[in-house]
């Protein structure tokens, strides 16, 4: 790498997130005579400090992520990792490291990158930055950064010319102030305008399910019990993605299978809107705090409901390799109807805590 012009870097602190109420099903190991729902005070945990480094060449190169080894063999015989000259004048971020085809991934790593290069770049009084995405990033996702006012190159050769390389001590680390990133660089935008529309015409209390995996044995009599509570049940790839991120941004109440459909929370930081309500499904085989601390900071209430173990997941459950903790993660599970209406309860009136 030559030529360097400039660098910033953004540090950034921790905070901790209060506990919350993890509503797991009826079982007799609370009662020996009589099932009931185990309520499970989570414990408090905190956001990850860091630190996001940029920098500005004149004259950079940008290389794609280091392939496999038998993906790497068939690019050199189809001679498709060539050099890529840029002849015009633009600056450039890649952004293909970090599974960006992943939509949670994609908001929650690659967008705040983008925003925070972007405002860098326009301190320096340079361009704002063409970013760099791989040939696999899904069509949704493509069409959510240009919504949003960035151009992209894709590509998965190496790129030259101007370029804004960035340093993150740890991509988890950006959450601790990922509201306060969409919020300061997109607030009062044309694309929080245009959620705002859209929200118009779409529910505002959501049951999230899923389709192809990680699916509810059970989701009949869910969805029937949500029914009642005014909830209307939707699968996300059925609708645009600004309808998509509109819907999770915009609505009172959710309540969803954990995944990430649910990237789109993020957004909620631009509007002025009542306090979120979310009840989030996880399958016991994977469990994780993205949304819980991500509802905290932008002050709404989280409950959380596990659904009912299996016997392998009970042989793991004291004692596993961390490598294939969540080998199970994308297997169909049943939820219990009584843990999810303790949930839902006990939003209106809290019986614990």
């Amino acid at each position: 790498m030559a030529n360097y012009v400039d660098k910033s870097c953004i540090k950034i602190g921790s905070s901790s997130i209060a506990r919350n109420w993890l509503f797991a099903p009826a079982t007799y190991l609370v009662d020996s005579f009589t099932p009931f729902v185990e309520e499970i005070y989570l414990p408090v945990v905190a956001t990850e400090p860091g630190s996001i480094k940029f920098t500005f060449y004149a004259n950079g190169v940008a290389n794609p992520p280091v392939k496999k080894y038998f993906s790497k063999i068939k690019s050199l015989y189809y001679q498709k990792d060539k050099l890529l000259t840029q002849q015009h004048d633009n600056v450039y971020l890649d952004l293909r490291a970090y599974s960006p085809g992943n939509l949670s991934h994609s908001i929650m790593i690659h967008l705040p990158l983008a925003l925070t290069a972007r405002a860098y770049l326009l301190s320096i009084k340079e361009q704002a930055p063409t970013l760099i995405f791989p040939t696999n990033l899904p069509a949704y996702v493509h069409k959510l950064f240009v919504e949003i006012g960035f151009e992209l190159l894709i590509t998965d050769q190496k790129v030259v010319g101007k370029l804004c390389e960035y340093e993150v001590s740890s991509v988890v680390s950006i959450r601790s102030i990922l509201p306060d990133i969409i919020k300061d660089l997109l607030l009062g935008s044309d694309f929080s305008k245009e959620l705002l529309r859209r929200s118009e015409a779409l529910p505002k209390k959501v049951f999230i399910s899923r389709k192809d995996t990680r699916r509810l044995t059970n989701e009949a009599e869910v969805e029937e019990v949500l029914k009642q509570d005014g909830y209307q049940k939707i699968y996300m790839e059925d609708y645009d993605i600004l309808d998509q991120v509109a819907m999770v941004s915009l609505a009172d109440s959710i309540v969803a299978i954990h995944g990430a459909a649910l990237g789109p929370l993020v957004f909620r930081s631009l509007f002025d809107i009542k306090p979120l309500k979310f009840v989030e499904i996880f399958t016991p085989a994977h469990m994780a705090n993205v949304y819980r601390v991500l509802t905290y900071q932008l002050g709404g209430k989280w409950i959380g409901v596990r659904g009912k173990l299996w016997p392998k997941l009970v042989e793991q459950a004291y004692e596993c390799e961390s490598s294939i903790v969540r080998q199970y993660s994308l297997l169909d599970f049943e939820v219990c109807l009584l843990s999810l209406e303790k949930a839902l309860n006990n939003f209106e009136s809290p019986s614990v805590g």
